[in-house]
């Protein structure tokens, strides 16, 4: 989770055009459907770190809701609160290079350092992506969600970086505890942190069979493309090709030129990661069209 770009990227520009409300006891952004949807399905969507305060969590679940027709909820979940966006200019003045030789420079960065620091120990203490809390309080929501969908409906969830985790981990959980039935019927996530590789992956394809789709960034500090890699080996050996041999579909694309965060905050500046959050978006929403 602690790679640099976990916490870089840009702000997008908009107006959200949903909603916040309280669902199950957490504030959640309900984006805007097209007036004209019938689908019952739904799909929860896990931020970042930056939560719900970073307005491009907001954006993309609109952009999701209108393009499937699904309602998207985003759940306020992560324990202690999100991260604050202002790190990311500390961030930015950190990683920016700077010489040897230069004494201010080299002080600057130090400076800026122990100040991002203020941001992160408390939020690595209470939201690291594999905490406890903050895995339980996702599969609590999700299961809410899915005992009020009326027959026929479809649980659907993304994530992203911090939500990436939890997105994946989610489908090889029960609807209920102790159940046989599938939480999740399709996932996507982009640029998931903390996860451990292959076998959050593999049994999240495997356990319930749920539809996962993943988008890798190339150039990602979270995690290696040997490991994203190694994965798809051990999931062509256990679960075939991915498209619905024995029932397990699953799809794994690696966006080149890209770092992590690119598919909801892509850098100011960089055509390659505009350009791979454009079609990672397109990924997603093609992929809860298909299976929801």
């Amino acid at each position: 989770m602690a790679c640099p770009d976990c916490f870089r990227g840009g702000k997008a520009v908009g107006d959200p055009q949903g909603s916040i409300t309280t669902l199950h006891g957490l504030e959640t952004y309900v984006a805007v459907t097209p007036s004209t949807t019938t689908s019952q399905s739904t799909i929860i969507f896990y931020t970042d770190a930056f939560g719900l305060p970073l307005v491009n969590n907001k954006l993309l679940a609109d952009a999701y809701a209108l393009a499937t027709g699904f309602r998207v909820l985003v759940p306020s979940v992560i324990p202690g609160g999100p991260m604050s966006p202002d790190v990311m200019p500390i961030m930015d003045k950190i990683m920016t290079p700077v010489s040897l030789f230069n004494v201010l420079g080299q002080a600057s960065r130090v400076f800026n350092f122990f100040r991002a620091m203020t941001y992160f120990v408390p939020f690595m203490y209470h939201a690291f992506p594999s905490n406890k809390a903050c895995f339980q309080g996702s599969l609590d929501f999700a299961r809410k969600v899915k005992a009020e969908l009326p027959p026929g409906a479809k649980l659907g969830v993304a994530g992203f970086c911090w939500g990436g985790y939890q997105s994946i981990n989610l489908c090889a959980q029960p609807a209920v505890e102790g159940g046989s039935e599938r939480l999740v019927d399709a996932q996507f996530c982009a640029h998931p942190s903390g996860l451990k590789v292959p076998n959050d992956i593999v049994n999240a394809v495997t356990v319930f069979k749920s539809a996962v789709a993943v988008a890798h960034a190339k150039d990602d500090y979270a995690l290696p493309t040997k490991k994203i890699e190694e994965t798809e080996v051990i999931l062509r050996q256990k679960a075939g090709t991915g498209d619905g041999e024995n029932g397990f579909n699953y799809q794994i694309t690696i966006y080149e030129g890209v770092g992590h965060g690119f598919a909801v905050r892509a850098k100011p500046g960089s055509s390659e990661e505009a350009d791979g959050a454009d079609t990672a978006k397109a990924q997603a929403i093609a992929w809860f069209k298909k299976w929801l």
